[in-house]
């Protein structure tokens, strides 16, 4: 790790309201660090799917916490969700070009699936999308770099 890096790691209750207060905290560590893509609302949202997915999609036990690392170094900006709960890594297919439904007018708004988003909005924020196994856990690692 260079000199440079910052990086931070969070245990974060594996409840679904825990989702919220966590993604408002990483939120606004990116803003004190001045990573430009945290202003937009986006950002956020984002965050609030990969910490839901990892909660809502992983095989669990028991409410197991998840572990979110951050990692800001020089102008990339690395977060990883990683669950403890998981039994093995999820196959993960990022989707290409834009959503199916990016088309549709305010007045089609029933046509939007309910679901199935997720991925869509986090490439939006996160160009580079992945798998990722650390110490034992499995999740998601979103890159940005600016």
């Amino acid at each position: 790790m260079a000199d440079d890096t910052l990086l931070a790691s969070v245990t974060v209750p594996g409840r679904i309201e825990s989702v919220r207060p966590a993604a408002s905290l990483l939120v606004s560590m990116a803003r004190h660090l001045k990573v430009p893509a945290a202003e937009r609302s986006l950002f956020e949202v984002a965050l609030v799917e990969a910490l839901s997915n990892a909660i809502k999609h992983n095989v669990r036990d028991d409410a197991a916490p998840l572990q979110c690392d951050f990692e800001l170094a020089g102008h990339t900006l690395i977060i990883r969700v990683l669950d403890e709960g998981a039994r093995a890594p999820i196959a993960l297919t990022v989707p290409s070009g834009t959503a199916p439904w990016s088309n549709l007018t305010a007045d089609a708004w029933e046509s939007i699936p309910e679901s199935g988003y997720g991925l869509y909005v986090m490439r939006e924020v996160f160009p580079e999308i992945t798998t990722v196994t650390r110490d034992g856990r499995h999740g998601i690692e979103l890159k940005l770099t600016f």
